[in-house]
């Protein structure tokens, strides 16, 4: 369990964009490449179902956004997007809390669908630990060093 009292809330594009690109930035090497900033302001401009957590209120930092994510449908699967959290806070238990808020939420939308994730090989570990099971890796598929990971969550799996 994260330590921080968070709230989940649906992104607002207006409000939060700069925010999650600032969440992008501050896991840059090894997690992202510079030039995936682009293609997540596109994504986040879209219509979709995307999610932040803030530091919920009693906190000193309360309203700071120290994560996002979201997910859509990839048929025949449904698809876990962009998810992030801000490096200073990694684990804590936080990515983790927000992950499986994203996993319920995909769910109630999508009910009897795997869910899939394209990650790294650097996170590939922590979405083992919540169940996934990895169908392809491809070496340096993104940069040197960065590996693409195609996971997946079978429908049945419990959180």
């Amino acid at each position: 369990m994260a330590s921080l009292p968070l709230l989940f809330r649906p992104f607002e594009a207006d409000r939060d964009t700069e925010a999650v690109v600032q969440l992008f930035r501050s896991n840059l090497d090894p997690y992202f490449i510079p030039e995936e900033e682009q293609e997540l302001r596109d994504f986040i401009a879209q219509p979709l179902r995307y999610f932040v957590a803030e530091i919920a209120a009693g906190h000193s930092e309360t309203g700071r956004l120290v994560a996002a994510g979201g997910y859509a449908l990839n048929n025949p699967y449904a698809v876990l997007t962009w998810g992030m959290v801000d490096r200073k806070l990694h684990g804590q238990g936080l990515g983790r809390d927000f992950t499986v808020f994203r996993l319920n939420e995909c769910r109630r939308a999508y009910p009897g669908k795997a869910i899939e994730i394209h990650t790294a090989q650097l996170t590939a570990g922590f979405y083992e630990k919540l169940g996934f099971r990895t169908l392809l890796v491809e070496k340096d598929k993104w940069a040197p060093g960065l590996d693409h990971c195609h996971m997946l969550l079978d429908a049945d799996v419990n959180l």
